[in-house]
């Protein structure tokens, strides 16, 4: 049985230059997203589905999966004309810590 994960993000395993990256990243897509909505083991956000927004959810994945090795991802994409899915799921705790990371993100968005 493998040792079980803590359930935290720990940007320490980003370079300086990966933290600049990641917030930029994160920032232009915080622009781009239509919507968050809660799934049963997590969150998805939805962004439109041109190739640029697809390239920076490949990059934030890459990075976030450093940070946040007890999350599941998924990107779903089709065609430019359909929205790009982004799913973050994992265990009890790890859907504890996205509702979290969810309601402080919505109190940021409303609280402008």
């Amino acid at each position: 049985m493998s040792p079980k994960m803590p359930i935290a993000c720990c940007h320490t395993f980003f370079t300086e230059a990966e933290r600049v990256e990641y917030k930029s990243i994160w920032e232009e897509l915080d622009s781009r997203r239509i919507s968050i909505a809660e799934l049963e083991k997590g969150v998805q956000y939805q962004f439109p589905g041109d190739q640029n927004t697809l390239r920076l959810v490949q990059e934030w994945v890459r990075l976030e999966r450093k940070c946040c090795p007890f999350l599941t991802f998924t990107v779903i994409a089709s065609s430019e004309e359909n929205p790009i899915l982004l799913e973050l799921t994992g265990n009890d705790e790890a859907k504890a810590f996205l509702r979290n990371e969810m309601e402080a993100e919505m109190k940021r968005i409303t609280c402008k």
